[in-house]
């Protein structure tokens, strides 16, 4: 945004005295004279920079800078006027955000110079914190917006895992009630840790031939006896039917 501002004073021969200051810097200028031309020039562009007189044709100074901290919080206001009473001071240093206040007859090329240099500064550093911080509201923002998709999609596959859990459950009863009846409780508790460890490879994604045969190892680890020619049938049937399923 290039440096631009408005002066706004009911007096013509006081703007024109300003500009006359002005002229050696490379600024974008607007004046104002009267409420309505205010109004005009604020419905056409923002201003990084504001000089207002108190008093105007059917305006007080004070309602402008209300209106640009309200509406235009980045732009910075100073105050050039005649007339300043107390209460007027107050309002502007304590309520109205204020960067200087300069009394008439107040050496244009001299101080109200630098203090116009020194407001373009003031914005610029001001802008660049307001741009920092709507960026870092963004990133929490998506921070947040993502930690909510992480813990629906958690949900979801919590659930989704369950029902997957109790469906290879079923299907394991289903498929192999009849063989299960003449095991011994520990051929029917062994069987028992291999499907859970099992259906967790599963809904871990884990079942490759690989990790299949280390699981078969481990059950054929455990057995004692003829316990594995039993079991063997069972544990060779339940992994076709994971890696065919």
């Amino acid at each position: 945004m290039k440096n631009n501002l408005l002066f706004i004073n009911q007096n013509r021969e006081i703007i024109r005295k300003f500009l006359e200051a002005m002229k050696e810097y490379a600024l974008d200028i607007d004046t104002a004279s009267t409420a309505e031309e205010v109004v005009a020039v604020f419905k056409k562009k923002k201003y990084k920079v504001v000089i207002t007189g108190m008093d105007l044709p059917g305006f007080d100074g004070s309602k402008i800078i209300a209106y640009l901290n309200r509406y235009f919080p980045q732009t910075v206001c100073m105050v050039y006027t005649s007339r300043l009473e107390l209460a007027h001071l107050k309002l502007l240093v304590n309520e109205r955000k204020v960067f200087q206040i300069f009394h008439k007859s107040v050496d244009f090329r001299g101080e109200i110079c630098n203090a116009v240099m020194e407001a373009f500064e003031y914005y610029d550093i001001q802008e660049k914190k307001h741009q920092e911080k709507l960026v870092l509201e963004q990133k929490i923002k998506s921070a947040r917006e993502n930690l909510r998709e992480l813990e629906h999609a958690a949900k979801t596959e919590g659930h989704e895992n369950q029902e997957l859990f109790v469906f290879f459950e079923t299907m394991m009863k289903s498929c192999f009630v009849n063989v299960k009846t003449s095991l011994s409780k520990q051929e029917r508790r062994l069987l028992f840790l291999y499907e859970k460890e099992l259906v967790s490879y599963v809904l871990k994604g884990n079942c490759s031939q690989e990790n299949l045969d280390a699981l078969n190892q481990k059950l054929y680890g455990a057995c004692k006896g003829d316990e594995r020619q039993r079991l063997e049938p069972i544990a060779e049937k339940l992994c076709q039917l994971v890696t065919e399923g």
